[in-house]
């Protein structure tokens, strides 16, 4: 607030026409020294010119100013935040506004590998079928094998023609003969029972199937047959078995000699001692029964039970081809790669060996029995009668042929006297014949 006084001093001097705009209208006394005093201590209001043009309506603009910043700061909030998200998020639309290539994501592409060939392991079988003929290889095997008059050269015909199994089986037994006899006792034992000398006029038959083929040998007299497993390895066929059965003989108990048997009651002295039953007495569990003729009948001559409770036997299970039988446990064992043959070996090189062949045509064992030996009729006492098969025994009695019910397979089972023809073990062998179960 400025009186007249100190606005003269302050402010610079105006023209007249400003000083009549700027001097506010006073009401005039009639007294003229009233008026003029009236006049001096009249209180003016005065805003200077540049604050008057820059704050005409200061209060106005400063509310709307305040809210367009408010609106701004928020707007830029969300731009911020907008932003902020696609670059995080999604970082290919700042990029295609942008002009900018985003980084593409991931793609999994499947790389082709040249397929590179493997060269074979000939350290192991190859289950492969060979390109020649099973029966050609089985001539050859034979040829060599009947030069063979010494053990390495035996064994050297079984190492080019051989599988690795019977390489093996021949290699261990060999080593378990040399601290029993000379050299010709083992050529003899590892030879088994004679196998008829082949002149060229034999019938060969082949079943072959992609890694095993079985050879059906039959003589011209037609008393003789071979069946002979080959199977694949490393592209080749291999001997695995061969068995050759004789129909010469009439009656049971005609070939080899009679064993040992000091109590004389039917069962050999090794037949006792396989059985753990006393050779000096007919009845070693003293239950009424002879030993033999509890051992018939499916008893433990040693003790009370079934034969299936004598502590000596033990069950043999194949489950390839669905079979069991009981057989004496200090018996050595011996199973073929495919599970197609079993040998049991005693101690005294005398086996029993369980061979399974293909039924080609389906027969009944009669029918096949007849065919396979030329015969026309079959005596009721080869035959046996099983709950799960059917069987012709040779007449011999060291061989049974049976089927099965669905007549799928051939299985053979035979006794093998090896060189010394003595009938040690017949009993154990009917006995074993006897608890073959088909489906166990």
């Amino acid at each position: 607030m400025f009186n007249q006084q100190q606005l003269k001093q302050a402010e610079n001097p105006l023209s007249e026409q400003d000083k009549e705009v700027s001097r506010p209208s006073v009401p005039l006394a009639e007294d003229p020294a009233s008026a003029k005093a009236a006049m001096e201590n009249t209180d003016i209001y005065y805003m200077p010119e540049n604050f008057q043009k820059n704050n005409q309506v200061a209060g106005h603009n400063m509310n709307v100013s305040g809210v367009v910043v408010l609106v701004l700061g928020i707007l830029f909030l969300l731009l911020l935040s907008g932003g902020l998200y696609l670059y995080l998020v999604r970082p290919e639309f700042l990029g295609n506004i942008f002009g900018k290539a985003s980084t593409p994501a991931p793609v999994t592409t499947t790389q082709t590998i040249p397929t590179q060939t493997a060269t074979p392991d000939t350290s192991l079988p190859q289950a492969t079928r060979p390109a020649g003929a099973p029966k050609d290889t089985y001539l050859a095997f034979r040829s060599e094998l009947e030069l063979a008059d010494t053990v390495d050269k035996y064994i050297a015909v079984f190492a080019r023609y051989g599988t690795a199994a019977k390489q093996k089986q021949l290699t261990d037994q060999k080593a378990s003969l040399e601290s029993v006899g000379g050299q010709s006792d083992i050529l003899t034992s590892l030879e088994g029972s004679p196998v008829p000398a082949l002149d060229g006029t034999e019938t060969i038959t082949e079943d072959i199937t992609d890694t095993k083929a079985t050879l059906t040998v039959t003589k011209t007299n037609g008393h003789s047959i071979g069946t002979v497993i080959l199977l694949a390895e490393n592209g080749q066929w291999k001997i695995s078995d061969e068995t050759w059965t004789t129909t010469t003989a009439t009656t049971d108990n005609t070939v080899g000699t009679a064993p040992a048997d000091d109590d004389q009651d039917g069962l050999s002295n090794l037949e006792e001692a396989l059985l753990g039953t006393n050779s000096k007495s007919t009845d070693s569990d003293g239950d009424g029964f002879k030993d033999l003729e509890e051992l018939n009948n499916g008893y433990d001559p040693a003790g009370p039970g079934k034969i299936e409770t004598n502590k000596n036997l033990g069950t043999y299970l194949n489950t390839t081809f669905n079979f069991s039988l009981l057989y004496p446990t200090q018996w050595n064992r011996t199973v073929s790669p495919a599970d197609d043959s079993v040998v049991m070996t005693a101690a005294n090189h005398q086996f029993v060996q369980i061979l399974v062949q293909p039924n080609t045509n389906q027969s009944d064992i009669v029918s096949w029995y007849r065919t396979t030996f030329s015969v026309t009729t079959i005596p009721n006492s080869q035959l046996i009668i099983n709950s799960s098969w059917d069987g012709v025994k040779t007449p011999d009695g060291l061989t049974v042929y049976l089927t099965n019910k669905d007549k799928t397979y051939i299985y053979v089972i035979t006794y093998n006297l090896g060189s010394t023809k003595v009938l040690e073990y017949k009993n154990i062998f009917d006995m074993m014949v006897r608890t073959f179960k088909l489906g166990a």
